[in-house]
């Protein structure tokens, strides 16, 4: 596989692995069935630890984009319908929650400003180059954590984000007061998945126990992009219902 690989990049080497990979499937380069090279081989020709080879591709097995055969090999997943959509009102996790009177609050484990990766670039559609406020926020309900988000808002539009204490705020409500940006519409992605030792130190729950995974890429009521956010939510803890109907 011919995979660009920097070294000298503060990028995570695993990262680095995982995005080349997605890009070949994505370009076609890659194609369903193809077997990708051993964890041992690439990371021969990359120069760098089997295990980051070996944690690049268990992500992308998590995603659903390769599927590992036994004493076989790995190899790009065959297309299937993953989706199905569902139409509703959209609220912020707050407003959710204080509806049912969960009593809910964050705490803001990072807040910075960085230069946009090629995945938030092109989710959030911004020029190469681009910086965005990155916030890690926990989300708690009654004070019991339930959720990880990972929010990317583009910088030249929200600079202040930057720097405003957003613990126990509403961050759709700040939006709103300073910005008049309301997230509108949400395309939201739903998966489910194993918590990494982060991730179930910070919920509360065991490695490896189940948690469902939310992508969302909102937009405001002019149609402007406004956020992109990974959640991972506690599975005991959250649920997420769908009511569909016959149209016909």
């Amino acid at each position: 596989m011919n995979i660009t690989f920097n070294k000298q990049s503060a990028v995570p080497y695993y990262h680095q692995v995982k995005e080349a990979v997605k890009a070949l499937i994505t370009s076609g380069e890659l194609k369903p069935g193809d077997m990708l090279s051993s964890e041992f081989s690439l990371s021969e020709q990359l120069g760098i630890s089997r295990l980051v080879v070996h944690r690049a591709y268990r992500e992308l097995v998590t995603e659903g984009l390769l599927i590992r055969k036994r004493a076989k090999g790995t190899f790009v997943a065959p297309p299937i319908k993953r989706s199905y959509t569902v139409t509703g009102p959209l609220f912020s996790m707050s407003e959710n929650l204080s509806a049912d009177a969960l009593e809910p609050s964050n705490k803001i484990l990072l807040q910075e400003v960085i230069s946009a990766s090629e995945e938030i670039r092109t989710e959030l559609k911004l020029p190469e180059g681009a910086q965005v406020v990155h916030l890690s926020n926990l989300r708690l309900a009654k004070l019991l954590p339930f959720a990880i988000e990972e929010i990317y808002l583009p910088f030249a539009r929200f600079p202040a984000l930057a720097k405003l204490d957003l613990n126990n705020c509403s961050l759709y409500a700040t939006l709103e007061n300073l910005y008049n940006a309301h997230p509108q519409e949400a395309l939201d992605l739903i998966t489910a998945g194993s918590a990494t030792t982060q991730e179930a130190g910070l919920l509360g729950t065991n490695k490896s126990a189940p948690v469902m995974r939310l992508k969302r890429i909102s937009t405001d009521r002019l149609g402007l992009l406004v956020e992109y956010s990974k959640v991972v939510f506690h599975a005991d803890r959250y649920q997420f219902v769908a009511r569909m109907q016959r149209t016909k």
